[in-house]
């Protein structure tokens, strides 16, 4: 008596065991892989197994009151687990053996065949109970076919092993060479012993234990983040390339406007015309300058040379203020409602930074103070873009506006002053509109540089590009969680242009709070749909070279399953052929000449 309670004991702790076991795996988030979807109703059998093989101890031990119809109840409960056991095993063994999708479609009727032959016979094979005063000893054929299934199960487990003689040291196997082994020693100790048969539920245990170690069990937290941090690198590098591919546009139109001056230089003998022509150079090689070495130089951001850095400030703090107070100021002077205004950041810049957030703000909104004073109807708008490098991050605000403009020799004569702001010159300046000589010294001395361009009657564009310390470099990883997590809900959007017009979509689309990846390659269009990209939308120009719009439609309609709508851009002159664009396979067209509207009309219908 004293054995049986020994091994009830046993069978008691493999019954704890097994449910610490379901609480670890169930308590984490699993991927839907077969893997996984087996061993967790392996786990479950297992439950079903110890607590029905503990019961059914207890009632042969007769160790609490029972009867015969309660026992063979209980016994073919247990018969029925066991089964299930070896069921899932084999399962999870077949799929190990033959890692082959193919293969397991076509068995796994044959496994369903058996599975419901199998509860059918356990439940209607009789099960004999022989009832003593001691114990209770139990037969049948409900016990006969279940050792009997169990055991093609058993011989089907070492056909894979053996099929799998060359990859034996997979670590998947080793629960089968455990079955093997200690189910051999268990059954020798049970044909020389009987009253020895709990064991063999402390045994299946710990196999489904050790087997928890052996299956791929990938941390999903770990591969969220992972993706998170996937999706934060692929977005700022679309935010990145944006930027560069604005900056190399407009490098273009500077080196293109001396060129064309240079030519009208040597083909004109007018000497007033000349000096024109000298101070046109001589701004757009001042642009070309600013552009090169001001914004693109990503060397010269160094920690050190970042001067009077005062206070630590939420960038985007900075940016919703600027917003706010440039939205007074329009509203104050009565122009609101003849001016639109626009401000628009990139997601990617750092949550804090260290600097002067005083003269930061000061020297924007001084900036836009005077392009109100001078823009009576049209627009201003505002755009921040951001390069970091290790701990600094660069500023570069661009602030436009259809107002008066002003002449070249005007802007040289701002940009050339060379004076220095004195000190208490410097502390005096503390309203928000101040001129554009003492904005120009203040900018300088904060370490930063600005740019003017302008056309008289035309508009005016200052850039502006100020470094400032990241305040903190753990808080890198906050920020890139908060944008990760607000960029995962938008909506994706692919754009494909080889000019101008990539950068004009991909800001437009952006303000709609779309997740908005650009390509100047046609054939990265085709590529990222084959590795299972997902976008809601794919806007492809009509005339990239060396791909149209055409051959791109035509690859994507070679991909299996693919059903995103393709929009393609055009200019107005082809806005004939619209219908011509739908019936060869197009969701819709939208017209370059109009691009604010159109992208909003396309935006509401697809997305």
């Amino acid at each position: 008596m004293q054995n049986v309670q020994g091994l009830l004991l046993i069978n008691l702790y493999a019954f704890l065991l097994i449910v610490s076991t379901c609480i670890i795996f169930f308590r984490k988030k699993h991927l839907k892989q077969v893997e996984d979807i087996t061993y967790s109703k392996f786990l479950i059998t297992n439950l079903f197994l110890s607590s029905t093989g503990l019961i059914l101890g207890l009632l042969v031990s007769n160790i609490i009151y029972t009867n015969e119809l309660l026992i063979s109840i209980s016994n073919k409960c247990y018969l029925m687990s066991l089964f299930f056991w070896v069921y899932y095993f084999t399962f999870y063994t077949v799929y190990v053996a033959l890692k082959n999708k193919t293969k397991i479609n076509k068995l796994a009727p044959i496994f369903k065949i058996i599975k419901y032959l199998s509860i059918i016979f356990i439940i209607v094979l009789p099960v004999n109970v022989a009832m003593n005063e001691i114990t209770s000893e139990v037969s049948g054929y409900a016990i006969m076919y279940t050792y009997l299934i169990c055991g093609v199960g058993i011989i089907t487990q070492i056909a894979c092993l053996i099929s799998n003689f060359k990859n034996l040291k997979n670590k998947k196997f080793i629960p089968i060479y455990l079955l093997l082994f200690l189910g051999g020693a268990i059954f020798s100790i049970q044909v020389m012993n009987p009253s020895l048969n709990y064991l063999i539920n402390p045994t299946l245990i710990f196999i489904a234990f050790i087997m928890y170690h052996t299956i791929e069990n990938p941390d999903v937290q770990m591969i969220d983040m992972l993706l998170r941090n996937k999706e934060l690198v692929e977005n700022t590098v679309n935010d990145k390339s944006n930027f560069l591919f604005k900056v190399s546009q407009e490098m273009k139109k500077p080196i293109e406007n001396i060129i064309n001056s240079a030519k009208l230089y040597k083909n004109t003998k007018e000497e007033q015309y000349k000096n024109n022509l000298i101070d046109s150079i001589e701004q757009d090689a001042n642009n070309a300058y600013f552009i090169i070495n001001d914004i693109t130089n990503v060397s010269s951001m160094d920690y050190k040379k970042i001067k009077m850095q005062n206070n630590t400030f939420m960038t985007k703090k900075l940016f919703v203020d600027l917003e706010t107070s440039i939205k007074n100021q329009l509203s104050i002077n009565n122009k609101n409602s003849d001016i639109s205004f626009n401000f628009k950041t990139f997601n990617s810049y750092p949550e804090k930074l260290y600097g002067d957030y005083i003269k930061l703000k000061q020297i924007i909104l001084s900036i836009v103070s005077n392009s109100i004073k001078y823009t009576e109807k049209g627009f201003i708008d505002i755009e921040v873009d951001t390069v970091t490098r290790y701990d600094v991050c660069r500023l570069v605000f661009t602030i436009k506006d259809s107002g008066k403009g002003m002449s070249i020799s005007k802007i040289n004569n701002l940009l050339s002053s060379n004076e220095d702001l004195e000190n208490i010159d410097f502390d005096k300046t503390d309203n928000l509109d101040l001129k554009m000589p003492v904005v120009i010294k203040i900018i300088k001395m904060l370490g930063g540089s600005i740019s003017i361009k302008s056309e008289e009657e035309k508009g005016t564009i200052v850039v502006v590009v100020i470094d400032q310390k990241i305040n903190d470099t753990n808080d890198k990883m906050h920020n890139a969680k908060n944008y990760t997590s607000s960029i995962k809900s938008n909506k994706r959007i692919l754009v494909a242009s080889d000019d101008e017009l990539l950068y004009k979509m991909t800001k437009i689309l952006g303000s709609y709070n779309a997740d908005v990846v650009s390509t100047l390659v046609g054939k990265d269009v085709v590529d990222k749909i084959n590795a299972g990209d997902k976008y809601d939308l794919i806007i492809l120009e009509d005339e990239m070279k060396p791909d149209s719009a055409y051959t791109i439609l035509e690859e994507l309609k070679k991909i299996k399953k693919f059903n995103i709508p393709v929009v393609i851009a055009t200019n107005k002159d082809k806005k004939f052929i619209e219908k011509h664009f739908i019936e060869d396979g197009f969701s819709d067209c939208i017209i370059i000449d109009n691009i604010d509207n159109e992208l909003k009309r396309v935006y509401e219908k697809y997305i």
